[in-house]
């Protein structure tokens, strides 16, 4: 079972869906596990982590998504589902 998401905290604040199964792995568009890397030093967010595909650069799909907004994003699923749950108890 996996879950769809809409996330918007990109830079440049363009739409990006993604995909996530119960185990917390993010696929990229070919439906394979995303591979995290980090930016180099030619990058304005040098050392930072980013989740991309992981056939790049051969059949790039252009999946992409910074680590960080993936962490928030996980956090905010993680705090609604203890919220769902003390309102159940």
């Amino acid at each position: 079972m996996s879950f769809s998401f809409n996330s918007s905290w990109s830079v440049n604040r363009t739409p990006k869906l993604f995909k996530v199964d119960l185990d917390g792995n993010m696929y990229c568009h070919h439906e394979i596990v995303a591979v995290l890397r980090m930016a180099g030093p030619k990058s304005v967010r040098h050392g930072n982590q980013f989740y991309g595909c992981p056939q790049w650069p051969l059949s790039d799909c252009k999946f992409f998504m910074w680590k960080q907004d993936f962490d928030n994003f996980s956090k905010l699923i993680q705090d609604a589902v203890q919220v769902q749950q003390v309102t159940k108890s």
